[in-house]
């Protein structure tokens, strides 16, 4: 009888434990983890390519689950083929409910992916910052310990931009701190567009009398 953790519903009520479930879990985490090193392994070969925009890039990382024709194969047999194009997006392996806004604790935000959601649900900027200053610092060096994401550093400094106000001054400047010991950070900045770039130096003005912002500015690479 199993009396460890039973964070996925594997173990039933009688203790025993279910091991299509367990199947079924385990083939999750194999497709996330294969998903997750094609990406990497896309994004590092898009920066040795020296791509020309931010979008180039992404659209290589988007595609980069796509797998070429094979020599027989033709485009008139496509009704024959068994194999889904979107192998990564396949709704029959990432099929699970998740909580309403209303109801998500942000210590319950566990990574990237998460976020993303949480991010996109709430379309207002300043239903974003809200969202965004709720987060500790551990919740930020825990979501984006791997990457800050495709975009995302641009989205966080818009929306800190756009709602700045002196009351959450303390709160901004602690995230921005943050993020740049998070993973592939560098990269991320390299791939802010002219606008962000302009903002995130408006933005560090504002905060230009903060302790601690002249690190900031060095890590951003912005003079004041």
């Amino acid at each position: 009888m199993w009396k460890g953790k039973n964070s996925f519903g594997i173990v039933g009520a009688d203790g025993e434990v279910n091991f299509s479930k367990l199947e079924r879990q385990i083939d999750k985490s194999v497709a996330a983890d294969e998903r997750y090193w094609t990406q990497n392994e896309a994004k590092i070969r898009a920066v040795n390519n020296k791509v020309a925009s931010y979008e180039e890039f992404e659209d290589i990382v988007k595609a980069s689950h796509l797998k070429p024709l094979a020599k027989g194969d033709r485009i008139s047999d496509m009704d024959k083929f068994t194999q889904p194009w979107n192998i990564a997006s396949s709704k029959s392996n990432y099929s699970f409910t998740e909580p309403s806004g209303s109801d998500l604790s942000t210590s319950s935000v566990q990574n990237i992916t998460h976020f993303s959601r949480e991010w996109k649900k709430r379309p207002e900027p300043q239903d974003q910052l809200t969202f965004l200053l709720s987060l500790s610092q551990a919740d930020i060096k825990r979501i984006f310990h791997a990457e800050i994401g495709l975009g995302l550093l641009g989205d966080m400094i818009t929306v800190m931009g756009g709602c700045f106000d002196d009351s959450l001054a303390e709160g901004i400047l602690a995230v921005l701190q943050t993020l740049t010991v998070c993973g592939r950070f560098e990269m991320s900045l390299m791939f802010l567009s002219e606008s962000e770039k302009e903002t995130l130096k408006s933005l560090l003005k504002k905060l230009s009398t903060a302790e601690g912002i002249t690190e900031v500015c060095g890590a951003y690479g912005i003079k004041l």
